[in-house]
């Protein structure tokens, strides 16, 4: 480990004939140096790089690289539990409902806002875990799909579909609890927000909250619980995908015997880049290889 910016005790100047005063300064001085280095209180250092930290106890804003061992009990980050405890219902068999949240549980850096955009305080990427509380009043089946929304825009293949089985009587219906869960980026804590969207196929189908019961006790049932917890800070850098082939386009230039050369105008191109093997990842397909496009070459003999 290295100490940044940690000053020594300066040396005492040397005489030219030995002098028995200056070398026990000097043994001082370099005593108090190392008990220093030695010592287990608190040091002035104003930073250390070290590959690893292993026990004891780190207090400060941030943690930069190599590895930290430690049962982490001081770690805090963004983290959300929200809730609903109201009924909501179908807007219609050819509209989105999004998903509102009226009961916030916990909110550390991940909050709601106009009741059903979540909002984040941080950058970076947050596991969401949800679950619905659906019920069925009619007497046939429905199905149910649930999806994200990204600032306002569908997030792709986000939507899961479910079904919901036909009412059990008049009085006592059906119900169905899904529970879906992704990891979701955010870049501009200003601008991007969360949304959860659902349909169904019947507009007797709705999220349902019920109230606490009795005998035994028990507690009331949210109509929808999410989740949100920060997982990692934005990646710095993505991996690029494999190129699909390689591709060699245009047209072969004719040659012929006894005629002089001519520039290839015209010629082949040999464009794209070559796959990239890496260790550990399975061989692609054979469709990935060098594909040849355009026209043969064509000899002549004169």
């Amino acid at each position: 480990m290295a100490l940044e910016k940690f000053r020594a005790s300066p040396l005492p100047i040397p005489g030219l004939e030995y002098d028995q005063q200056y070398m026990l300064q000097l043994i001082r001085v370099l005593g108090l140096y190392f008990s220093q280095l030695d010592s287990l209180t608190p040091n002035q250092a104003q930073s250390y790089r070290a590959d690893q930290f292993i026990g004891g106890e780190y207090r400060g804003s941030n943690f930069i690289g190599g590895f930290f061992k430690g049962y982490g009990n001081g770690i805090e980050s963004p983290h959300a539990m929200l809730m609903s405890n109201l009924d909501q219902n179908s807007a219609g068999t050819t509209s989105e409902n999004i998903v509102s949240y009226d009961f916030p549980v916990i909110q550390d850096g991940v909050y709601v806002e106009n009741g059903t955009r979540i909002k984040f305080s941080v950058p970076g990427q947050y596991l969401i875990n949800a679950r619905f509380q659906f019920s069925n009043r009619d007497n046939s089946t429905a199905e149910i799909e649930i999806w994200a929304k990204n600032t306002g825009v569908n997030y792709p293949l986000s939507n899961t579909r479910f079904d919901i089985p036909a009412r059990k009587s008049v009085s006592v219906y059906s119900h169905v609890v899904p529970a879906i869960n992704g990891i979701f980026s955010v870049t501009d804590v200003d601008t991007e927000y969360l949304q959860l969207a659902w349909w169904s196929s019947n507009t007797n189908v709705f999220l349902e909250n019920y109230a606490a019961g009795t005998s035994p006790t028990r507690p009331e049932i949210a109509s929808v619980i999410l989740t949100a917890t920060f997982i990692s800070a934005l990646p710095k850098s993505f991996f690029t995908p494999i190129p699909r082939n390689l591709v060699i386009s245009g047209v072969a230039p004719n040659a012929r015997r006894g005629v002089p050369r001519t520039p290839l105008v015209g010629s082949l191109v040999l464009a794209g880049s070559a796959p990239i093997a890496l260790s550990g990842f399975a061989p692609a397909p054979a469709s990935y290889g060098v594909a040849l496009a355009g026209a043969a070459p064509t000899v002549t003999i004169a």
